[in-house]
């Protein structure tokens, strides 16, 4: 996994620099996500404090509150946005960077390449292989790097609460990302056999097409789909295989951070209970403990 995403960033090239940038502008758009829980556990505690001494609740924080909130939100889509404008465009520039250079190479090779060399090797090389990593590539990395980023941020927060919450916290990530591991290694082991099924598969469906005039000829065209009908069925089996290791690998994954998330707010409960919060700051950490995670659940897909 670790290595994948050094792959990509060293790809980036000349591009790091807005790589980069955009994990900052990822950092505080987390930042700010968090703050509108943060100041409505505020608000929550302010209110019941405010009861529990009989006190009068100001309206006029109703108003600023929501001013507040708006700002908060603001600046969340906007840090977004501004990753948005940095990263968003590496991979589709890059891409098109590399096709050109293989088209390139392919004008200068000699006509008996195309007769050593499958074309359905190329052709998926071009397309489907490029196609992924043109749409997947960067969002990989932000999902990774951007989702940890956006969990530390909040990391921070709890661990200022209570170094105990905290501890949870990184207990429950550290917990996931082991199967995160689990899920990379085993997605590592089954991409050559996925590339080379994928490239059978577009092989086969160009024989096919280029022959179909002449089998039809012959009364012939069931016999000629054997070939790809195989090609579809080694794609499925591969497919199939890798979807079944990775869904108990991500059910754990997430079961883990679930698990520690109930545990945060157990401990608040706790920790509030026998005095080592003060209510405002219980809130604080229950409202958080259902935002902690959000960033590192999609890291599988």
């Amino acid at each position: 996994m670790f290595g994948t995403v050094k792959r990509i960033i060293d790809w980036c090239g000349s591009f790091k620099r807005n790589l980069y940038i955009g994990f900052a502008f990822s950092f505080f758009s987390g930042w700010f996500a968090a703050m509108p829980v943060i100041w409505a556990a505020n608000m929550i505690g302010k209110l019941v404090e405010c009861k529990g001494q009989g006190k009068a609740v100001s309206t006029v924080w109703i108003g600023k509150s929501i001013v507040i909130l708006l700002f908060f939100i603001f600046l969340r889509f906007l840090f977004d946005y501004l990753r948005a404008r940095f990263q968003e465009s590496i991979s589709y520039e890059l891409i098109a960077r590399d096709r050109l250079a293989v088209g390139d190479a392919l004008k200068r090779v000699s006509l008996g390449y195309f007769q050593n060399m499958n074309t359905g090797t190329i052709l998926n090389s071009i397309t489907t292989g490029l196609h992924t990593l043109e749409g997947m590539g960067i969002r990989m990395i932000d999902n990774f790097v951007g989702g940890y980023l956006n969990f530390i941020c909040i990391l921070l927060w709890l661990t200022c609460m209570n170094w105990r919450v905290g501890l949870i916290a990184v207990t429950g990530a550290a917990v996931s990302l082991i199967f995160l591991l689990i899920i990379s290694k085993y997605s590592t082991r089954n991409a050559p056999i996925l590339a080379a099924a994928n490239r059978d598969l577009t092989g086969a469906i160009l024989e096919y097409a280029r022959g179909l005039s002449v089998v039809k000829s012959f009364g012939k065209a069931f016999y000629s789909m054997e070939s790809m009908k195989k090609a579809c069925r080694d794609s499925r089996d591969i497919n199939l295989k890798i979807e079944w290791g990775y869904i108990p690998y991500n059910a754990l994954h997430l079961l883990a951070l679930k698990t520690a998330s109930v545990c945060i707010v157990i401990a608040a409960f706790y920790l509030g209970f026998s005095g080592q919060l003060d209510f405002t700051y219980m809130m604080f950490v229950i409202l958080l403990s259902f935002h902690v995670f959000g960033s590192l659940e999609p890291i599988a897909d």
